[in-house]
C-alpha cells in the first residue's frame, strides 16, 4: 500500500491550464443555469424580443434580462434595439465553439 501512495505522489500531470482554459470554463459555467439553456434553445430559430422570451419562459423580465446579460457577456448572444424593444439572437459561431469544447472535454 505504501508503495502505491509513494508512486502516486511522485507522478504529476501537466494540466496545461492557461487563459484559453479560463475562457472555456467561464463559457461552460453559463450552462449551469437551466433558464440560460432554455434561452439558447429558444433562439435557435432566430431573433426574439425580450418580451417574447419572457412569455416563453414564464419568468419575470428582470430575471430574463439578467440571464441575457450573462449570455451576452460570454458572447453567446447579441442584441439590437428597435425603438423600445431589444431583440436577441444567438451567435452561432460562439455556440459552435462551446459545443466543440464540450465534445473535446467529454471525449465524444
Amino acid at each position: 500500500m505504501d508503495e502505491r501512495v509513494s508512486e502516486c505522489e511522485n507522478r504529476t500531470r501537466d494540466a496545461d491550464w492557461g487563459a484559453g482554459q479560463d475562457e472555456q470554463a467561464q463559457l461552460v459555467s453559463v450552462l449551469t443555469e437551466q433558464q440560460r439553456i432554455r434561452i439558447l434553445r429558444l433562439l435557435r430559430d432566430g431573433e426574439l424580443c425580450v418580451c417574447e422570451i419572457e412569455r416563453s419562459l414564464g419568468i419575470a423580465q428582470n430575471l430574463v434580462s439578467h440571464h441575457l446579460r450573462i449570455l451576452r457577456d460570454t458572447g453567446l448572444v447579441t442584441s439590437r434595439r428597435e425603438g423600445q424593444f431589444v431583440f436577441y439572437r444567438r451567435q452561432e459561431e460562439r455556440v459552435k465553439q462551446l459545443v466543440s469544447f464540450l465534445n473535446n472535454l467529454l471525449g465524444t
